[in-house]
């Protein structure tokens, strides 16, 4: 029994030929791009001192974020290039920064394309959906000037009642973190015609809790308490008047405590032991007691 042979689809040759045909054309076109670029920049940089330089990998537009992503390094003849120019080493300065201005492919970064120009972006320090507040303290409210950038703070917010005046204290806000102080001092008189040195911290905090920092601020008196890094507690004390201080509670009389003294001794009959409930009242002297 006789066998045909299986006859072969010349179309599906001839697909394969060209698609080979196609590629090899391609990796030979890519080729001599390559080879007349190489030689272009040889001829171009031939008696010339090469610079590497920051360059935009690909259009960037105003806004964009500055990264490695993003820029490539260079090598251009040095007559060429800008005297701004951003070199490699110098790229870390500029990182992380926006673009204040479009940058087309393959050109140059230039200090004025960046936000910061090259200096640091206080702004880009801040959390996301975070605000950074700066309000004037003096030297008590400030810890005599020792707090530091990264330090953690509770703020106290002191005041007046609206009807009996009375001074009232109580935590505003706690475990605030204290981005930036201004150790340059200012001297002026305040109400009471004392002179008083004046400081600014810069404080990380919500919308909200600037809102009721600037309220604070302009109704009463703000202070701050140092804390250790390490506790993230809540300040959970309660509003305190000068009433609550001294033990009254709506005008009644101080309960004290009850002190315990001896009388006599001193003639070789027994001591007389008395209780007497000591008011705490901070301006009163102890009394000494009379001896029989």
């Amino acid at each position: 029994m006789a066998f045909s042979k299986p006859k072969i689809n010349t179309n599906w040759l001839l697909l394969g030929a060209a698609v080979l045909l196609g590629a090899g054309a391609v990796y030979l076109s890519n080729s001599l791009i390559q080879r007349r670029m190489s030689e272009l920049e040889a001829a171009a940089s031939k008696g010339h001192e090469l610079v590497d330089v920051v360059v935009a990998k690909r259009d960037l537009e105003r806004g964009e974020t500055l990264s490695s992503d993003v820029v490539a390094v260079r090598r251009v003849p040095k007559e060429f290039v800008h005297t701004s120019a951003v070199r490699p080493q110098e790229f870390d300065a500029f990182e992380r920064q926006r673009l204040a201005l479009p940058l087309r492919r393959g050109e140059p970064l230039l200090p004025a394309y960046a936000e910061g120009h090259g200096a640091g972006v206080f702004s880009a320090t801040l959390k996301k959906g975070l605000r950074a507040l700066t309000f004037e303290v003096d030297a008590v409210n400030s810890i005599s000037g020792m707090l530091r950038p990264g330090d953690r703070i509770d703020l106290i917010y002191s005041t007046r009642g609206a009807q009996n005046g009375e001074e009232m204290t109580m935590p505003l806000l706690s475990n605030v973190t204290v981005l930036a102080t201004d150790q340059t001092v200012t001297k002026r008189a305040d109400e009471n015609g004392k002179e008083r040195s004046f400081s600014t911290i810069t404080l990380e905090v919500s919308p909200l809790d600037a809102d009721r920092i600037i309220v604070a601020k302009a109704s009463g008196q703000i202070t701050a308490v140092l804390r250790h890094p390490d506790d993230g507690a809540t300040n959970g004390t309660h509003a305190l008047t000068t009433m609550s201080l001294l033990g009254r509670t709506n005008g009644a009389a101080p309960q004290g405590r009850l002190v315990e003294y001896i009388v006599g001794g001193s003639g070789g009959g027994p001591a007389e032991v008395q209780l007497a409930r000591l008011a705490p009242n901070l301006n009163a002297k102890p009394s000494t007691p009379a001896i029989h």
